[in-house]
């Protein structure tokens, strides 16, 4: 299956709702896709303070990078169409990112 046929699938939707997250000392971190756009964030540490009545929490700076373009998306499913958390069940886009480092392992030798 080549990249035309997976980014049909990606706007089509049928990897839309895919995810993974992770969380190390407070920050979170990870991908999903919504409505065809791979979507990368991180959040950073929340803080809580006692505001003199109650416990006050505010939550840490959130980023979100949202792959809209053809080439973003391509590269989107190249760097991390691996992720078997993600796509574990969508074993074409594993075996693309993973064709992917391979060739660019083997530029990388040559």
């Amino acid at each position: 299956m080549g990249i035309v046929d997976l980014l049909k699938s990606l706007a089509d939707g049928m990897y839309d709702g895919e995810r993974t997250d992770s969380e190390m000392n407070g920050v979170s971190s990870g991908f999903y896709i919504d409505k065809g756009t791979p979507v990368k964030y991180r959040e950073g540490k929340s803080t809580k303070f006692f505001d003199g009545k109650e416990n006050t929490r505010t939550p840490g700076k959130r980023t979100v990078e949202r792959f809209e373009t053809v080439e973003e998306k391509t590269t989107f499913l190249q760097k991390y169409g691996f992720i078997q958390d993600m796509f574990g069940n969508h074993p074409e886009v594993v075996d693309y990112s993973k064709q992917y480092y391979e060739d660019k392992k083997k530029k990388k030798q040559g």
